[in-house]
C-alpha cells in the first residue's frame, strides 16, 4: 500500500501561483487511466433500480454519489485559472444621488 503523506492545505491563490502543480494536476486529470477510474467510481456509486431498497439506504447512496461528483468537479476547478476581475464596479448605490 502507499505511504500516506498528507500535505497541509494551502490558500487557493498560492495554489494558482504554482504553475507546475497546476500543469501536473491537469495532466493527471486528463489521463485515460484517471478518467477511467472516475467513470468506474461514478458508475458503481450511482443509483440503480437494485439500490432502491429503502429510502435511508437510497439517501446514503445518493449522498456518496454526490460526494464523488463534487470531488471530481472541484479537482477540475483547480486546473482552470480564475479570471481576474479588476474592472468591478459596485452599482448597488448608483440610484442615490448626493445632495448639492
Amino acid at each position: 500500500m502507499f505511504k500516506k503523506k498528507t500535505p497541509l492545505p494551502i490558500p487557493l491563490d498560492r495554489w494558482f501561483n504554482d504553475i507546475k502543480a497546476v500543469e501536473e494536476l491537469r495532466s493527471i486529470l486528463e489521463s485515460d487511466t484517471f478518467q477511467s477510474a472516475v467513470a468506474t467510481l461514478k458508475e458503481i456509486s450511482g443509483p440503480t433500480s437494485a439500490t432502491l431498497s429503502t429510502s435511508e439506504q437510497n439517501s446514503l447512496r445518493l449522498a456518496w454519489y454526490a460526494g464523488y461528483r463534487d470531488a471530481f468537479a472541484d479537482l477540475a476547478k483547480l486546473v482552470k485559472f480564475p479570471q481576474s476581475n479588476t474592472t468591478t464596479t459596485n452599482t448597488e448605490w448608483t440610484h442615490i444621488t448626493p445632495n448639492p
